[in-house]
């Protein structure tokens, strides 16, 4: 690995997003294997109903693993900052829609509330992620290009 590679891995930016990208993963999967227990219980669910949800569950953890992978060492290769805007845009996506679906849906308080914790905890992790991550990007970009002509 070069100096360069070396130094931009570990500068204070790169550090705070892998940190709050550590977070997420484990948010996220924390939150959807519970996810996957409830399914597993829930006698009330036709098979086609799991099957979505399941679905659903495997692309939450599998963004959470290919952004493991990123973290591991492949940060660079994979297009890291693609990945972790992709990653935050769809958390904040599907809870602001399920999360307001789920306030405005016949459920009781203790179930809207459950659900309203998760969807600003995972909305709060993946906002200043996101931010974070775009700034790097926009840095890495700024630090590839030409020099501006001052003629």
């Amino acid at each position: 690995m070069s100096d360069l590679v070396t130094a931009w891995l570990t500068s204070p930016a790169v550090k705070k997003v892998r940190g709050l990208l550590w977070v997420l993963v484990a948010w996220t999967a924390v939150v959807w294997i519970t996810r996957i227990r409830n399914l597993i219980g829930d006698d009330q669910l036709t098979s086609s109903g799991r099957i979505w949800r399941l679905l659903l569950t495997v692309v939450f953890l599998g963004f959470a693993v290919v952004s493991v992978s990123a973290l591991g060492g492949r940060w660079r290769r994979i297009g890291s900052t693609r990945l972790i805007a992709v990653f935050c845009i769809w958390t904040v996506t599907f809870w602001a829609v399920h999360g307001t679906g789920i306030l405005f849906a016949d459920h009781d308080a203790v179930f809207k509330a459950v659900h309203a914790a998760l969807a600003l905890v995972s909305i709060a992790i993946a906002v200043p992620l996101y931010r974070l991550d775009h700034d790097l990007g926009r840095a890495a970009v700024a630090d590839h290009a030409p020099p501006a002509d001052d003629r």
